[in-house]
């Protein structure tokens, strides 16, 4: 059903309207949001609300409404990860085991049937997580004044250690390019730096290049799919366009109002999908940040991620009912 579908498109994506809704609703979710993510084939989508819920999957091959998969156990941060089509990842609270009493635990679980396949005790508590595109490579951010880390996984294994977290930092958003290669980490300093965006070249440097992106806070970023761009959004109408090799902005794109929340590229990058602050999501061109679709559901303090899937056919968008809608255009 999914592959039947047409990509969506510069010329055809003010055309897109709902396929399907994935549910159930999810009680008491208003004005919280949703983390949404998809496998890297486009196969399973991968919910996690951020007041406890639980974390939740859907067959989008089948657009089959129900979850066929859901974890309570998965209810303590708010990031989640698809590597592959067979496996979600999350980090867990400290199960007072002799491994780590109370340590925060990575931990895989199967997609076909919920079962716990993985899991490693961590060093630090982890504020957020971030995949490279291909599975291979995974970023865990932890709290102020330790490191990040770069994880392999197909050995389950940490494989650089980065540079510590600055005292009084607080991490609003971090991404992983395509590859892997480069690491970004966006942050709000107590000290009112102007610097906001920490970016590494994860091969070559523990200690990252930090830029300064014009805007009070910022809170977004999308790495380029074929390109060394990263898209960041924060609170102001416009997205900042930075060139990794280069380590600087090279442009901004206008046009997205309400903020730009959560960025997603298509996989051609030549389309950009911005969930917004309490007004829905919209899809943007990349080249001139022009709104070709906008779309909310009246919910004015509900944020929820907006998703371009793998193939480019689908854009998954959280709903404040804690359904989620899948988006699509028809021949």
């Amino acid at each position: 059903m999914r592959a039947s579908r047409p990509v969506i498109t510069e010329s055809n994506a003010e055309s897109l309207k709902p396929v399907a809704r994935l549910g159930p609703a999810v009680p008491d979710l208003f004005a919280c949001g949703q983390r949404l993510v998809f496998d890297p084939t486009g196969a399973r989508l991968g919910a996690l609300a951020r007041r406890g819920q639980p974390l939740r999957w859907w067959d989008v091959e089948t657009l089959s409404p129900e979850p066929m998969g859901t974890h309570e156990a998965a209810s303590g941060m708010h990031s989640l990860a698809f590597p592959d089509a067979e496996h979600i990842l999350t980090v867990v609270s400290a199960n007072r085991s002799p491994q780590g009493p109370w340590r925060p635990r990575l931990v895989a679980f199967c997609a076909t049937d919920g079962a716990q396949v993985r899991e490693r005790h961590l060093t630090h508590a982890v504020t957020r997580l971030a995949v490279s595109s291909d599975g291979a490579r995974l970023l865990l951010i932890p709290l102020e004044g330790d490191s990040p880390e770069v994880w392999d996984l197909k050995s389950w294994r940490p494989l650089r250690e980065l540079t510590p977290m600055d005292l009084g930092v607080s991490v609003t958003a971090c991404a992983l390019s395509a590859e892997g290669r480069y690491a970004a980490v966006t942050f709000h300093a107590d000290d009112r730096r102007s610097e906001n965006l920490w970016l590494w070249d994860v091969a070559s440097e523990a200690r990252p290049v930090a830029l300064s992106i014009d805007a009070s806070t910022v809170w977004s970023l999308a790495f380029h799919p074929t390109q060394p761009l990263l898209a960041v959004g924060g609170i102001t109408e416009e997205v900042a366009v930075v060139h990794v090799g280069e380590r600087r902005q090279v442009k901004s794109l206008a046009g997205f109002q309400g903020y730009a929340c959560n960025l997603s590229f298509n996989p051609e990058g030549t389309l950009l999908a911005a969930s917004r602050d309490g007004r829905g999501f919209g899809v943007h061109r990349f080249d001139t940040g022009e709104a070709l679709f906008s779309h909310g559901d009246g919910e004015d303090l509900h944020t929820s991620d907006a998703v371009f899937s793998p193939d480019g056919r689908l854009v998954a968008w959280g709903r404040a009912d804690g359904t989620v809608e899948l988006w699509g255009v028809e021949d």
